[in-house]
């Protein structure tokens, strides 16, 4: 799922219609752009469903020798909807999800065991669920928009050209597709964590 729709950019553009080309320029685009975004997050923002292998948390309190498990693990993508299964490595059944049995979990992305602390090695919970947002929020979608269509101002990314003896050199951020450092304070309530 895209941010944004070549149509959508169409009439920010303010142009009657698209050719087949610039309808592929423009997918492009709000795809690059997507991904300026993303890089800035940490972590895709489109609702999809994951399976991971996660590393056990420890609680690195230097009373505690040697290090152990904590009964909280944070996913690493949000916000969650949905939680498929969760099943420890060295174990063959799954755990059971509720408030009296083996775990909990909330749409922050975090797992609350219960009764128990998770594992503390390597590669100890194997989960499967939801993350991300069944629709992208308007001010995401606003700030693709934009700098797709900075990225349209510029479509062959020139970065420069001199016209004695003509010399042109092109680059990717000659698009201007960067974020500002209001985009980035916004971008910071969609941040992974880890």
């Amino acid at each position: 799922m895209a941010y944004a729709t070549p149509d959508e950019l169409r009439r920010l553009l303010r142009q009657e219609s698209f050719t087949e080309e610039e309808t592929a320029t423009a997918e492009l685009l709000i795809e690059l752009a997507q991904g300026v975004i993303e890089d800035e997050t940490g972590q895709a923002l489109e609702q999809s469903e994951d399976t991971v292998i996660l590393d056990g948390p420890t609680d690195e309190d230097p009373r505690h020798h040697p290090a152990t498990g904590s009964r909280k693990l944070i996913l690493p993508r949000w916000p969650v909807t949905a939680v498929a299964s969760v099943g420890l490595t060295d174990e063959d059944d799954p755990l059971i999800f509720g408030k009296d049995a083996d775990y909990t979990w909330s749409a922050a992305g975090i797992l609350h065991r219960r009764g128990a602390d998770w594992p503390n090695h390597d590669r100890a919970v194997e989960v499967t669920y939801t993350a991300g947002y069944s629709t992208i929020p308007p001010g995401l979608k606003r700030m693709c928009l934009r700098l797709a269509v900075t990225g349209w101002a510029n479509p062959e990314a020139l970065a420069a050209e001199t016209l004695g003896d003509h010399s042109r050199s092109f680059s990717a951020e000659a698009l201007g597709m960067e974020l500002t450092a209001a985009d980035r304070r916004t971008l910071g309530a969609y941040r992974a964590r880890t």
